[in-house]
């Protein structure tokens, strides 16, 4: 990578721009016209790179959605738009702006702590203090209303909860919920984007079912977290919040959060001792079922993740290297959302197979930690190529690089500026 500026930072700097509401970033115009959770932590790291302010604003936006039990909401509807389904009628929460009743996976602490370990100015700190007790509150909610037996193993109640809405990782427990709805008539995603790319009308009806139940329970939170025909401990967010934890562990040590420090050791210790319930039997993480208690059949990109947890031993290091060493004589353009060997598998369908450059951001972090920097640099490398290929696309064809889904894409944005286009960026997101 060259030192001069690269002609795609002025790009991704107006896909931002394009995308910016004032105070929050829809993912893309056409497909997502609302505040996303984890969307908008990573895109605080795009604008981080040239106006920390708005990095900012982007979290404390977020936070606007808040629930009283802590809860940070999937999507908040800041602003009316008839563009997507399912919209706020289709939830029937009464959070005040509109919100979904689920969450994502909770990455706005490692953002934050990014935000204040990179600043240009002492404010960030002060900002991060106020922001401070509503991350608390979030984790809490995670690992208390959604860890109710105190296990370590959080439960999420809804694929799109996950972020990797369509994953493999969901076709068996997907299965037990019995749809009550039919809603492909409602679906917007599909004629905006090729419905060859985005999940099924079946798949539709059984989230939506899940939506359904959740209603008929009043959104309570423990009532939602034993009561739903989906209960699943996602290997995904189980390392997102983990990691997340140690991030948030490392602030609450910089504001003096005496208290803080004490339950994230305590949420910490019970979480990694926990992780020993999800390897399997080749040695690799996966998701567990937990109302039948079935470990997912085939590993995920999630699998990756551990590293990025800093939960894996150096020997599940090792292995994760040669996994996706294998994975790559299949895909060559890492990494690839499953197993190329996967029954389930699709290199163009909504997380079946499709790259996804925030994954593969988390997945280079873990990668370098664990002492294989060349499988990091190779990840970053396929990721700018990708985009320098597609552009700013949702995600890209494992086997080719093509752009997928849609396009003009902010949090692909933002790792271009944050990581992969930028030749200073560390592969690092922080130390933790």
């Amino acid at each position: 990578m060259s030192e001069t500026p690269d002609p795609l930072d002025a790009e991704a700097r107006a896909v931002l721009a394009h995308n910016d509401r004032g105070g929050y970033t829809v993912p893309n115009r056409s497909v997502y016209p609302f505040q996303w959770n984890w969307d908008s932590a990573f895109v605080a790291l795009g604008f981080a790179t040239f106006d920390e302010d708005r990095a900012w604003r982007e979290l404390e936006t977020l936070f606007k959605g808040q629930w009283d039990d802590g809860m940070v909401p999937s999507i908040v509807f800041h602003a009316p738009s008839d563009e997507y389904y399912p919209g706020p009628p289709a939830w029937g929460t009464t959070h005040v702006p509109p919100t979904t009743g689920i969450s994502q996976p909770p990455v706005a602490a490692t953002a934050a702590r990014v935000l204040v370990e990179t600043a240009s100015s002492h404010s960030a700190l002060d900002r991060a203090a106020r922001l401070f007790p509503k991350l608390m509150a979030w984790h809490r909610w995670w690992h208390e209303i959604r860890d109710p037996d105190g296990t370590g193993l959080v439960t999420v109640v809804h694929p799109w909860e996950t972020g990797r809405d369509n994953s493999t990782d969901w076709d068996e427990p997907l299965a037990a919920v019995v749809p009550t709805v039919s809603v492909a008539a409602l679906r917007k995603d599909n004629r905006r984007v090729d419905p060859a790319e985005r999940p099924t009308d079946a798949f539709y009806d059984r989230v939506m079912t899940l939506v359904a139940e959740a209603r008929a329970l009043g959104w309570d939170g423990p009532a939602v977290a034993r009561g739903l025909s989906f209960r699943v401990c996602d290997l995904g967010v189980q390392c997102i919040l983990a990691r997340a934890d140690r991030d948030l562990l490392a602030l609450a040590g910089r504001l003096g959060e005496a208290r803080a420090v004490a339950d994230l050791r305590g949420w910490i210790a019970r979480s990694d001792a926990a992780m020993a319930q999800l390897q399997g039997a080749d040695g690799l993480a996966r998701s567990m079922d937990l109302r039948s208690g079935r470990l997912a059949s085939v590993p995920g990109s999630a699998a990756f993740l551990t590293l990025y947890a800093r939960t894996a031993s150096a020997e599940e290091a090792a292995r994760l290297a040669q996994t996706l060493r294998a994975w790559s004589d299949a895909c060559p353009v890492a990494v690839p959302s499953c197993s190329p060997s996967a029954p389930g598998f699709d290199p163009s369908r909504y997380w079946r197979g499709p790259v996804w450059a925030v994954v593969n951001r988390m997945v280079a972090d873990g990668f370098d930690a664990y002492g294989h920097p060349d499988l990091a640099a190779r990840i970053r490398r396929d990721t700018a190529a990708a985009i320098r290929g597609a552009g700013f696309r949702e995600y890209f064809d494992p086997r080719t690089g093509a752009g997928l889904g849609g396009e003009g894409f902010s949090w692909t944005a933002a790792m271009w500026l944050s990581w992969c286009g930028s030749p200073a960026a560390p592969d690092r997101l922080t130390p933790a």
